[in-house]
């Protein structure tokens, strides 16, 4: 039986760079940000799929306390857009709460604009503390690009994860395939 290579931040970069997920140099420059720390092992997982973010080709909606979510939805899809490399936009956000008097509500409907197009998402969050996890997911799964073969795609980190951030990778169909077969990670389907 073979034995299988450790995951580690070298072998992501690895990876990304064969499935032309990354340049070189992006891969370089995040393994020297990591300095000795890039060669230390992973856990299988959430922490594997969790570095994407690192290299730019992944964003992560955070299931912990955000303080104020309405306005975190917002910085949230503008990282999303920028791993499109500008083939998708959002302005004009804004976050209509089903109770604006209240602060700590989270409940209401999002608003932006996707390269011009106005879209709304319900949020259904209690809390103002905390993010609409399929709110955010769906908002970014809307945000993938046209005349391009990478769409997000949320990471399945299993049925165990509860308080576990989301991640969602910008990839083709070819490049998840590619993620599974040398890191494992899965993913679930479309919101």
């Amino acid at each position: 039986m073979a034995k299988s290579q450790p995951v580690n931040y070298v072998r992501v970069a690895e990876v990304l760079t064969e499935l032309g997920m990354v340049t070189r140099e992006t891969a370089q420059n995040v393994i020297d940000q990591f300095g000795d720390l890039a060669y230390g092992g992973m856990e299988p997982g959430h922490e594997i799929a969790s570095s994407l973010e690192s290299f730019g080709v992944a964003v992560c909606i955070h299931a912990e306390d955000v303080d104020f979510a309405d306005h975190h939805y917002e910085w949230l899809l503008a990282e999303a857009a920028a791993l499109t490399g500008g083939k998708v936009t959002v302005d004009n956000f804004r976050f209509d709460k089903e109770d604006p008097d209240d602060e700590d509500a989270g409940r209401g409907t999002m608003y932006f604009q996707r390269n011009g197009k106005e879209l709304s998402f319900s949020v259904e969050q209690e809390s103002n503390d905390y993010l609409d996890m399929s709110a955010a997911q769906g908002a970014i799964e809307a945000l993938s690009p046209d005349d391009d073969p990478r769409t997000f795609r949320c990471v399945d980190s299993g049925p165990y994860t509860l308080g576990y951030d989301d991640v969602m990778v910008l990839a083709t169909a070819e490049q998840r395939e590619g993620l599974f077969q040398h890191l494992g990670i899965t993913f679930r389907e479309p919101w």
